[in-house]
């Protein structure tokens, strides 16, 4: 029986897994309806509000240091104002499919960086095959999926944007992990989502995104799974993660989440998938076990933080 730190631990990747899984399927809806900008800031507001009313209700303080002010917001502008946006911008205009594999680049530019960057956890040749072969198998998983998505300068644009996206949460993921931080995992990233939230609806503002938006009840219910279920509990898990566990392992949820979508489909809207589709998910899953099997041979602990 999983007990203590062990449980916190599946749950988070549970979380994670199956949470942001779920919530392509709602990005893919809001974004036809509203502006991609507009998406990312109101579903960090919602849940920076609930998250902080949660916490006050708790009698909890919600003050934070002047070191931790930068992070946050540092953080939040990487994780939440660029990644976010550009995702719901790449949303909007590629498959599903084709936008799960962009986001699967993650742990690729998490692997690279850690390697790189002094003092970095540097996989073993076992990890970087799980690595590698994961992101494989995804490109089989999501390749019914990504014909007949015609390559034009928007789709281009698209795909730039998923690769800058990707990028900018790989470079958060990292600062993270390596930055001392005090406070607890949902107060971080309740000021994270307030900050981040404001900046990405000026954006929708300035960009004109109030005129071409249609708040119809879907937008509004699909906003509300975003900000509770995808922002609150999903990223709050993550960054529990990335204090308790290698990054390496934290990251194969984008590999993980893809494969909640397509089996969401076809158990919900009874799509359906083909064979090279189960061989892929196949591969997936087996190269995750191998990921989160292997060992770090320059793996550095990271102190623990309070939790909430």
């Amino acid at each position: 029986m999983l007990t203590g730190r062990r449980l916190q631990i599946s749950l988070a990747f549970g979380s994670v897994y199956i949470l942001w899984g779920s919530t392509f399927v709602a990005i893919r809806y809001v974004t036809q309806l509203l502006h991609p900008a507009f998406v990312s800031g109101l579903r960090y507001m919602i849940a920076g509000v609930l998250s902080m009313a949660y916490l006050l209700l708790r009698r909890r303080s919600v003050a934070l240091s002047g070191r931790e002010w930068g992070q946050v917001t540092l953080l939040g502008l990487l994780m939440f104002t660029i990644n976010t946006t550009l995702v719901s911008y790449g949303g909007r205009v590629l498959s599903a499919g084709l936008t799960a594999l962009f986001v699967a680049s993650i742990p690729l530019f998490l692997a690279a960086l850690e390697a790189l960057l002094p003092g970095g956890s540097t996989m073993n040749a076992r990890g970087w095959i799980g690595t590698l072969t994961g992101f494989a198998g995804l490109a089989l998983l999501t390749s019914h999926g990504m014909r007949g998505q015609p390559l034009t300068s928007e789709t281009t644009l698209a795909c730039l944007a998923l690769l800058l996206a990707a990028f900018a949460w790989a470079v958060g993921s990292v600062i993270a992990r390596r930055m001392p931080m005090s406070a607890s995992p949902l107060l971080l990233s309740s000021w994270q989502m307030l900050i981040a939230g404001a900046i990405n609806m000026l954006i929708g503002i300035a960009a004109g995104g109030m005129r071409s938006s249609q708040w119809t009840r879907g937008a509004w219910l699909a906003m509300l799974y975003l900000a509770i279920f995808g922002s609150i509990a999903g990223y709050t898990s993550y960054m529990f993660l990335l204090r308790h566990v290698r990054l390496s392992a934290a990251a194969t949820y984008a590999y993980i989440n893809p494969i909640v979508a397509v089996l969401l489909g076809w158990l919900l809207l009874h799509e359906t998938l083909h064979g090279v589709e189960w061989v892929g998910m196949g591969i997936v899953i087996v190269s995750v076990a191998v990921v989160i099997a292997s060992k770090s041979p320059a793996a550095k602990p990271i102190s623990a933080v309070s939790q909430t």
